[in-house]
């Protein structure tokens, strides 16, 4: 593992840690390419400048910000426990933008 990858890692931790309240995971990689300069390639049709986010391919809901130099950040919805005798199910629309995909279906049908 990279010092690069041990020191995001870290960071997510600490922002994680910091808080009681539910949080978002948070991660930093790196997609640089010598094709595309100071750009952020997330694939061969996608090319994002830096300051752009998005929806995160590949995930049913997650954002992504370009933040400059190949190096992007990646953040998931926040960690939300179902109401009680309730469990979580799938998000409720995974086409919406990221963050409003992030609203879920609970299954209250059953005594848990």
């Amino acid at each position: 593992m990279s010092a690069y990858s041990i020191a995001a890692l870290l960071v997510a931790a600490i922002v994680i840690l910091s808080s009681h309240q539910a949080q978002a995971a948070i991660a930093r990689a790196d997609f640089s390419n010598a094709a595309h300069p100071g750009k952020c390639v997330l694939s061969q049709n996608s090319v994002m400048s830096p300051g752009e986010s998005g929806k995160a391919p590949n995930h049913p809901c997650a954002g992504i910000t370009c933040l400059g130099d190949g190096r992007v950040q990646f953040r998931t919805c926040q960690a939300v426990a179902p109401p009680k005798g309730c469990k979580l199910r799938d998000f409720v629309d995974t086409n919406r933008n990221y963050p409003e995909c992030c609203e879920r279906t609970y299954d209250c049908s059953k005594h848990i």
